[in-house]
């Protein structure tokens, strides 16, 4: 028993340890660029968690979240937080968030790849969207609860929307190329949103199957379409995009106008699949619009008290958690 008690407090040592060095490694740049304030030992911590992490801009585009929050909500006036990128494999999920959540300066977490299904095994709570999808990229720590919520959906349809118009979704016949996290979460704002339909198209079969079952008004084809003369928005949900090396998520021939090629991948701003549908004369719409979007409403979901936040968020005990994961 002896032994047993000491290899899990060695374990739990050593969990602390890689947390205190991944924090020291993104406090770093913060403390030794002169165009960057210091962080105040009052500030609240916050996190972004995700292996690869070094491909994120959160961390650089929040602080500018962070002031619009304050310029409209008066209640986060003096509001004054930091986030931090943590590169973190799936083993050490468990461990770091148990950790984090003993702290008492910390408010919470963005969660990306490969992280948005396994968190909910931590949540206490769940917003409706994360449960409609299940898995969240947004977990706030809240007196002893962890309530997560999913804004990837909203976020991918705001940039739309911003960008292209209030009719951007109504009415578009949609196809989604992948069956993650981050399509389950776009097919389900697609057809809260009023697409006229959504389709989605997966490597393994089976995937695409599971969303449109998991997603009522979504329909799995068994390939993609020798011709996407039916389809208006083609969206690209995969992870394919962030290296250069990476293979086309779609044939290139099959890249025509009038067709809308849309991303979720925002670093690089234009991907390889971007730039070859531009090249063909499509219209492109890159993944940082999704980003900036949902940004502002993620900054506010980890900064403001949730008694202020809208009905929209209202979330509920993760008893049925099962019927998510």
């Amino acid at each position: 028993m002896a032994s047993h008690l000491d290899g899990l407090e060695s374990r739990f040592e050593q969990s602390i340890a890689d947390i205190m060095g991944q924090m020291h490694k993104a406090l770093k740049p913060l403390t030794h660029r002169s165009s960057v304030s210091r962080v105040s030992p009052a500030a609240r911590a916050l996190f972004i968690v995700g292996q690869p992490i070094d491909v994120t801009r959160s961390p650089m585009d929040f602080p500018q979240a962070l002031t619009r929050l304050k310029d409209r909500k008066a209640s986060c006036k003096d509001a004054d937080s930091v986030l931090l990128p943590l590169d973190v494999p799936p083993k050490g999920l468990d461990a770091l968030v148990n950790g984090l959540a003993q702290t008492t300066n910390c408010d919470g977490l963005i969660v990306t790849r490969p992280h948005k299904e396994s968190i909910l095994r931590s949540c206490t709570h769940l917003t409706a969207a994360a449960r409609a999808v299940g898995c969240c990229n947004v977990v706030r720590f809240h007196k002893g609860a962890m309530i997560g919520t999913n804004m990837d959906g909203d976020g991918f349809v705001g940039g739309l929307i911003q960008q292209r118009g209030a009719n951007a979704v109504r009415n578009q016949r949609c196809l989604l190329v992948g069956a993650g996290g981050a399509a389950r979460a776009v097919a389900y704002g697609l057809v809260q949103n009023g697409a006229r339909s959504v389709c989605v198209v997966n490597r393994t079969k089976a995937r695409a199957q599971a969303l449109a079952a998991r997603i009522p008004g979504v329909r799995a084809l068994d390939a993609l379409p020798s011709s996407l003369n039916d389809v208006d928005l083609l969206i690209q949900c995969t992870s394919l995009g962030h290296n250069a090396s990476d293979p086309d998520p779609v044939p290139r021939d099959l890249l025509r106008p009038p067709l809308v090629c849309c991303e979720v991948v925002h670093t690089p701003e234009e991907t390889a699949f971007l730039r070859a549908a531009r090249e063909r004369g499509c219209d492109t719409h890159a993944g940082t619009h999704m980003l900036s979007a949902q940004l502002d409403a993620i900054c506010e979901f980890l900064v403001a008290r949730p008694e202020d936040w809208p009905d929209a968020w209202a979330f509920s005990s993760t008893s049925r958690v099962a019927e998510v994961s």
